[in-house]
């Protein structure tokens, strides 16, 4: 008879461990929600489709990887297609469109800053370094035991890695320009902190989009999920939607079952893929104390025609600090940067639409002069207001109710510290040897690519340790 494991949360970091275990053991995956993705979640409203998130897309091959011994051609299965100029940034009088082509990047720079334009190659550089580290030291890592931790090389490999630089003082290096530096400060944001405090680590996550690049997906990219929930099927994976996990049972050492809204049911290991702070008192543990990601302020913008903007835009404030230091003090910014991803740049299937978002502080009401900030970037990308069919307003309790995260925190803990970053809660519970945990709010991190890796991970340890 197999052993029997049981997912608590259908988001894409579950999905890729029920996938990966699937071959050794009987999987049964429970999600609060009707369908199965977490925040990659479709919104159609009145003939409008929206993929909630995640709205850029990168590392086809992570994803490629996970579903690869489950179908004869990963590539045509998620056919990911490359887009040449991505992202258009809108910054003060400059705007920059961010490509792979690394003469065309130097080229714009060029127009704000002849010496950061000369530097780029120097940062390309130092930035696949810093990629090439942190895979190896930790994405391709889990972290299950104390021991994980102490370890001389890992030590070594995190002084590599500016740790005790922030990502603001270490693009100031390369560019010397401010207006330069916003453009690659605003990675800190993929993963819901500020640039002024958040470890030069991080600098590598622009390795995905300019050495990389960006992709998306044909009929969006809520296909991830499609695919990975048809696989499941495939493999006679169990799924429960709108079935929340409301009670765990031990029996001292390990968890032997879980109390759902429709049943009891026993397993022999559980992965949590929910929010590792709100998981925490169903173990009869206090909700952990630290400071937590931005959240989002979402509006979904339904339009009569095609309008000329690319498939990612960003119009940035014009005082950058000032938006994260509002933000951190729990304030929306008095002037915040707003983006918005326009799919119909790229994939015609659907109507054109507009998915736009503010960072917000966590834990915060809906605030109606965001929706005037809204209104001034769609102005100034050149929409006109008569053009919007539909227009809805997600503020930030939507994520926090929709998708059971800790006062709204898209990405669980702020990595806006030394131990913040780095000493993220380790993929298995220090008291119950059964329970372990993937996702976003734990190592390694956000992001979608980040996540279906760090999920996949994880899986592959417990298929090795345990037999």
């Amino acid at each position: 008879m197999r052993k029997k494991a049981i997912i608590i949360g259908g988001g894409l970091g579950g999905l890729a461990t029920a996938l990966t275990l699937s071959k050794q053991y009987e999987v049964h995956i429970f999600e609060k929600n009707a369908s199965l993705g977490g925040k990659m979640k479709v919104i159609d409203i009145d003939g409008f489709h929206f993929d909630f998130g995640p709205n850029t897309l990168t590392m086809p091959h992570y994803f490629w990887r996970v579903i690869e011994p489950f179908c004869s051609n990963p590539k045509e299965k998620l056919p990911f297609r490359h887009i040449p100029n991505a992202t258009h940034h809108q910054i003060g009088a400059h705007e920059v469109v961010f490509t792979i082509d690394e003469a065309e990047m130097k080229a714009q720079l060029r127009k704000m800053d002849e010496q950061s334009a000369e530097n780029y190659p120097a940062f390309l550089m130092e930035i696949k370094r810093l990629f090439r580290l942190s895979e190896e030291t930790f994405l391709r890592k889990t972290f299950f035991k104390k021991s994980d931790y102490l370890s001389l090389q890992l030590a070594g490999d995190l002084l590599k890695a500016h740790p005790f630089q922030t990502l603001h003082t270490f693009l100031e290096t390369y560019f010397p320009h401010p207006e330069v530096q916003k453009l690659f400060e605003r990675f800190a944001t993929y993963i819901g902190s500020s640039p002024y405090a958040t470890p030069a680590t991080f600098a590598m996550i622009a390795y995905f989009e300019l050495v990389e690049g960006t992709y998306y997906l044909p009929g969006g990219a809520t296909k991830i999920a499609e695919v990975f929930t048809e696989l499941l099927h495939q493999q006679n994976v169990h799924i429960h939607t709108t079935e929340a996990v409301e009670q765990l049972a031990t029996d001292g050492e390990k968890i032997i079952g879980c109390q759902t809204t429709k049943g009891l049911y026993f397993a022999d290991i559980f992965i949590c893929n929910g929010d590792y702070d709100l998981f925490q008192p169903l173990l009869g543990r206090r909700v952990p104390y630290h400071e937590l990601s931005t959240s989002g302020y979402v509006e979904l913008i339904g339009l009569k025609q095609p309008v000329p903007l690319h498939h990612h835009n960003v119009w940035f404030s014009s005082n950058y600090k000032q938006e994260f230091t509002a933000l951190r003090k729990g304030h929306y910014a008095p002037e915040p940067t707003v983006y918005s991803c326009y799919p119909y740049a790229s994939d015609t299937s659907h109507p054109p639409a507009l998915f736009v978002l503010i960072n917000a502080p966590n834990a915060t009401a809906s605030d109606e002069q965001q929706s005037i900030h809204v209104t001034k970037a769609l102005e100034k990308w050149g929409i006109p207001l008569e053009d919007i069919v539909l227009r809805k307003k997600l503020p930030p309790s939507y994520i926090e109710q929709n998708f059971s995260v800790r006062n709204g925190a898209i990405y669980g803990q702020a990595s806006n510290s030394l131990k913040s970053s780095f000493m993220r809660p380790a993929n298995r519970d220090k008291k119950y040897s059964n329970l372990y945990y993937v996702g976003g709010t734990v190592h390694p991190g956000g992001g979608s690519p980040i996540v279906v890796k760090g999920g996949y991970h994880v899986a592959k340890r417990i298929l090795a340790e345990i037999k």
